[in-house]
């Protein structure tokens, strides 16, 4: 399958930016890119420690998750896929959901290829996943990292993302460190108004799931 063209990109929501000396494409991944796009999940997951056990397997294949998703994206770099989000929305098997959706869009599994660190690519595939949700009429982006992913929670707090400690939760790994993003005026009356921290963070499937 031929590479999209720029103005390709653009009409099917990719987002271009231009830079001095490189280009940047947000697109949607092919299905020959689905070992490429693995290798990248793994090596940007692993600068901050090494992933073990069927997570590692979840990341290293995004084909188990592409139809789960509303969209799997790619950067494109330079003519180089450097990172990759997947897009999600209530409804989606990806979405990691509590029993009251607290946003109505999402992304999880962003990852950037540690060359290209410090270029920009993590903020581009986040403002790939907001243009997407404005775009749909979304009120509220809400989003789950783990407590240890520093850089990243520095990548959203950057971006207007919001911590919401009464809505962590814990997991296999570690505990889960949720943000949220308002994009209308008026998406704090349609959610739930954040509530008390709990004094122990909870098992994800306690909450998540009823």
């Amino acid at each position: 399958m031929p590479r999209p063209s720029i103005e390709a990109a653009r009409t099917r929501g990719g987002i271009l930016t231009s830079h001095a000396h490189d280009r940047m494409i947000v697109r949607p991944m092919r299905w020959d890119e689905v070992e490429d796009v693995g290798a990248i999940t793994l090596a940007g997951y692993d600068g901050y420690g090494r992933i073990e056990g069927e997570y590692r397997t979840f990341l290293a294949d995004p084909s188990a998750r592409i139809d789960g998703c509303t969209a799997l994206l790619v950067a494109e770099l330079d003519d180089r896929i450097v990172g990759t989000v997947t897009y999600v929305l209530p409804g989606d098997d990806q979405w990691e959901g509590r029993a009251v959706d607290d946003g109505d869009a999402g992304f999880r599994v962003l990852a950037v290829a540690p060359h290209a660190e410090g270029r920009g690519v993590g903020r581009a595939l986040v403002e790939a996943c907001l243009a997407r949700s404005r775009a749909r009429g979304c009120r509220r982006v809400i989003i789950t990292s783990m407590a240890w992913m520093t850089r990243a929670h520095r990548l959203y707090e950057g971006s207007g993302f919001v911590r919401r400690p009464d809505l962590a939760v814990r997991f296999p790994s570690g505990d889960g460190v949720v943000f949220t993003l308002d994009l209308v005026p008026d998406a704090a009356e349609h959610f739930p108004p954040p509530g008390p921290v709990p004094e122990e963070v909870p098992w994800f499937e306690d909450v998540w799931t009823v």
